[in-house]
């Protein structure tokens, strides 16, 4: 029996990993075909027609282009200022000139298209009469622009706008670049002699506006002239050179026919042509199908699918495998943060039954913890709550006794308002610390506990200690545990100024990001550090003995806000003999909204 069992593993593991092997190698296989098929058939196809409605628009757009500079020429033809100033033979006065110049300023204004504002107008005649529409001087000699190929095509034939790419323009700011000048001859209504020609100037690259989003490493643009001159393209080196010269000359042999948009894909290149009767030429866009598909399906993108095919399989392999093993592993993950939820992260109850029972087991354990938990911390506030009622039992009798009976000396000596006052003082101490049974109460009120205590003190003991109180805005609601500023204020009292000795006392509190800093700082008689080592170890007994408020001590106050905020809050204190004590209290930030 445990032979045959053994036997039954090791063939199901056979199995599994002869069926790992085939798997990958037949995602491998068939993904690889496929890819290559659709990368020689399919998206060359798709991508070349994609294209062609790029280039039918491309072709569009020059045509309008074209329909916008026979608007300007017309324009200007049409305009008496024009006409005035280059066909009137004598020349003109200062007020017929300025005039004239105004009115040329603004039909030229008025006859540029604001989509194609960025383009150079020059209007020149035989007499070397010139106007240009942009405030730059002409660079070339007007004889060497009368007398060149392109002026001869524009007088050779009136009626037409001619097209020529130039190395350099005419005027200073296109003379460093590569421009398109497209040319008309000018003439009176009726007559046949021009009276001007006009020279609109395009630098090269914002030409290549029209076709700069066709064009990319794999997809080249090319707009031909008379006779194939390339007069526009992705390419500078061919500018100005014709389409028939190599390496160029296979683009125009891949076509035939006279169709106005053909598309061929010859060999390696795809190649798009429409016809511009309007440039005497055509427009060709070059697709590199070889470069196209480089793009597109790198050897790389073909390894990543097939690894990512055979991870596939994997998984679905370690899937069957791990099929039980998984919700254990699950439940692990989930016990090791258990500790750092607080044991709120319940299991998933999933799996085969042994594996359920101990998710159901693990849940019900929880629960239970959730529930002592609770039960705990409900103990921790109560106790905080009995600490805080304890402490405020704690006034000492002799205090009160004491404070009654000065009260009863001022009223023996007639003193009714002082008396009052001191009374009114009193009043307010005690019922803000036996019958407000809040634990936590705004600064504001624990500062103004203070002020009732400093009163009664001076009333008792005299004026030489002065002490002065400093929050800072904002501050004045943030909650505070009560009673933990009047142990030092009473320190400060009765042992920093002993023997009716003067002094002061400052309480300053504010806020230092997201903590409450609150010091006690007096000029009285300081200690030595042995005696603040021993203070800070274990309060000073005499408290108790002496007529003080209460018996809280500096122990008490720290050990109290280090339970309720952490080890990093609690009380400081650095002293001087001589020179006087600062008790230095951290707490964190809390406002009436928040829950303890």
């Amino acid at each position: 029996m445990m032979m045959n069992r053994k036997s039954y593993r090791n063939k199901m593991s056979v199995r599994i990993l002869l069926t790992v092997i085939v798997g990958m190698l037949m995602v491998s296989l068939l993904v690889t075909a496929t890819m290559v098929k659709m990368s020689k058939d399919i998206f060359v196809d798709t991508y070349g027609q994609s294209q062609e409605q790029v280039f039918e628009q491309i072709g569009n757009n020059l045509n309008e282009f074209h329909e916008n500079l026979m608007k300007i020429a017309s324009e200007v033809e049409g305009s008496w200022a024009f006409r005035l100033y280059f066909g009137h033979n004598e020349e003109l006065d200062d007020v017929t000139s300025f005039q004239t110049v105004y009115q040329m300023q603004a039909d030229l204004k008025q006859a540029i298209p604001t989509n194609i504002d960025d383009v150079n107008v020059m209007i020149l005649n035989k007499d070397g009469v010139s106007y240009i529409n942009r405030q730059e001087s002409i660079t070339e000699s007007k004889e060497e622009i009368l007398n060149s190929v392109l002026t001869e095509d524009t007088l050779r034939e009136p009626e037409r706008m001619h097209y020529h790419f130039l190395d350099n323009g005419y005027s200073a700011t296109t003379k460093e670049s590569g421009v398109l000048v497209a040319s008309r001859a000018l003439r009176m209504q009726g007559g046949e002699e021009p009276f001007a020609v006009i020279y609109i100037t395009i630098k090269e690259h914002d030409f290549q506006d029209f076709f700069r989003y066709f064009t990319s490493d794999n997809t080249d643009f090319y707009l031909t002239g008379r006779e194939g001159t390339i007069l526009a393209g992705n390419k500078g080196e061919y500018l100005g050179k014709n389409m028939n010269e190599s390496p160029l000359k296979e683009i125009p042999a891949a076509l035939a026919g006279e169709s106005q948009v053909q598309r061929n894909r010859s060999g390696l290149l795809t190649v798009l042509r429409t016809d511009m009767p309007y440039f005497e030429g055509r427009i060709y866009g070059v697709i590199d199908n070889s470069k196209a598909l480089a793009n597109q399906y790198h050897v790389v993108d073909i390894i990543v699918i097939c690894l990512s095919g055979a991870a596939l399989v994997l998984l679905v392999i370690f899937f069957i495998v791990r099929q039980t093993t998984l919700p254990l592993s699950r439940m692990a993950e989930k016990m090791k943060k258990a500790e750092n939820v607080h044991f709120e992260e319940r299991i998933e109850v999933t799996g085969a039954e042994e594996v359920r029972t101990l998710a159901l087991a693990y849940n019900s354990m929880l629960d239970d913890l959730d529930s002592y938990i609770d039960k705990l911390l409900e103990t921790q506030k109560e106790k905080r709550r009995a600490e805080i009622r304890a402490l405020q039992m704690q006034i000492n009798p002799h205090y009160i006794y004491n404070t009654l009976a000065s009260i009863k000396w001022l009223i023996w000596q007639g003193d009714t308002e002082k008396s009052t006052r001191t009374l009114d003082a009193f009043i307010a101490l005690l019922r803000n610390t036996i019958s407000n049974t809040d634990e936590f109460i705004p600064i504001s009120q624990e500062m103004e506990n203070l002020r009732n205590y400093v009163l009664i003190n001076n009333t008792r003991y005299g004026d030489q200690v002065q002490v002065e109180f400093f929050v800072a805005e904002g501050c004045e609601d943030y909650l505070i545990p009560k009673l933990i500023l009047q142990p030092f204020i009473e320190n400060a009292f009765f042992h920093g100024f002993p023997s009716g000795r003067q002094g002061s006392i400052q309480v300053l509190a504010g806020q230092k990001k997201e903590n409450i800093k609150i010091e006690i700082a007096d000029d009285g008689i300081g200690m030595t550090q042995e005696r603040l080592s021993g203070l800070l170890r274990k309060d000073d007994q005499r408290n108790k003995k002496e007529e003080h408020f209460s018996g809280i001590g500096i122990n008490n106050v720290d050990d109290r806000l280090k339970l309720l905020y952490g080890m990093e809050y609690g009380v400081s204190i650095t002293s001087t003999e001589g020179e006087g004590t600062t008790v230095t209290i951290l707490l964190p930030v809390r406002r009436k909204e928040q829950n303890f």
